[in-house]
């Protein structure tokens, strides 16, 4: 069964891709997308809801400064009601807490010692600030100049960033692992799992 995958960024898309392959099969990535910010989904979400209708879609958002996910989804809908075949997911807060979760995995590929990475990754203000802080002080130095902007540089992060770290979905990531310290990666998971057995 197809399915539309529509994310805010390259390193969202990504991580997206690489749930909807967890399905076994059952669900494939037709059609991508987005990348262009959360407040462009926002306004593509009447369009993705009647898409929805259908053909199944997801939509990942990062929660960033809000306070919870039923508030943003609350939020973007208004009055509208959610399709059945609408999996609206939201990373808390972004999508690099999912990835430093892998604590096996995120390890071995930056090379940032498995006892510097939070425990409750979820909880953090800012995990993209905590991811390249922790590559700058603990990373390999290949993906350290990748990941981390030069120095004096008022960028966030480095022009390698989504490229390194896509890699590091396509290529090691493991959702079961981080699953279990990360509720709304764990949802995003079940629902995709219901999702792919309601069309299988």
């Amino acid at each position: 069964m197809h399915i539309y995958l529509a994310t805010e960024d390259q390193l969202s898309e990504a991580v997206g891709e690489r749930l909807v392959n967890e399905t076994g099969g059952r669900l494939q990535v037709c059609v991508r997308m987005g990348r262009r910010g959360n407040a462009h989904l926002k306004a593509k979400l009447p369009e993705l809801s009647r898409l929805a209708n259908s053909v199944p879609v997801m939509l990942l958002t990062d929660l960033d400064r809000i306070d919870c996910p039923p508030t943003l989804i609350r939020n973007w809908l208004g009055r509208r009601a959610l399709p059945d075949d609408l999996l609206f997911r939201v990373a808390v807060r972004e999508t690099e807490a999912w990835l430093m979760a892998d604590l096996e995995g995120f390890a071995d590929f930056t090379g940032v010692p498995p006892d510097r990475l939070p425990r409750e990754p979820e909880t953090l203000a800012d995990p993209k600030e905590t991811l390249v802080n922790l590559v700058r002080r603990h990373g390999r130095a290949k993906i350290r100049s990748e990941v981390v902007p030069p120095l004096g540089s008022r960028a966030k992060v480095g022009l390698g960033y989504n490229a390194v770290l896509c890699e590091f979905v396509r290529d090691q990531w493991s959702p079961e692992r981080a699953a279990p310290v990360t509720e709304s990666l764990a949802r995003a998971r079940h629902r995709l799992g219901e999702l792919a057995g309601r069309h299988a």
